[in-house]
């Protein structure tokens, strides 16, 4: 497991929400290390391109290449045991952006199994 983000620029996604009445989760997921050099996260070097590069070793990759290296970081109070606990793995990106689900991950105390929602604005 990764640390808590101290700032929004390295990373690629995160949430905080509550599950439920009793539990709680805070995931983020931080712009992958470059692979070849190891030094540098990989950005983008304009919003819309489709290619990430690594500001070290100036190695690009494409978007299915940097999907397969993000890795996710939940801590979570779980709703059902109402216990505290981490979960760390492989994060597979939603497909589009009205997706809802984010991530489907199962208790490691009681094994229940829970979601953490995409967050949505409230419509006027």
């Amino acid at each position: 497991m990764e640390e808590k983000p101290k700032s929004v620029a390295d990373i690629d996604f995160f949430t905080r929400q509550i599950l439920d009445e009793k539990g709680f989760a805070f995931m983020w997921v931080y712009k992958p290390l470059c692979p070849e050099c190891g030094k540098a996260r990989l950005k983008k070097l304009k919003k819309r391109d489709k290619i990430y590069v690594c500001s070290e070793c100036n190695k690009s990759f494409e978007k299915n290449q940097y999907d397969d290296l993000l890795k996710v970081n939940l801590e979570y109070t779980c709703p059902i045991c109402e216990k505290k606990s981490e979960f760390f793995d492989k994060w597979v990106k939603p497909s589009n952006k009205k997706s809802t689900i984010v991530l489907k991950f199962e208790c490691n105390n009681c094994h229940s199994k829970l979601k953490v929602y995409r967050m949505s604005k409230k419509k006027k």
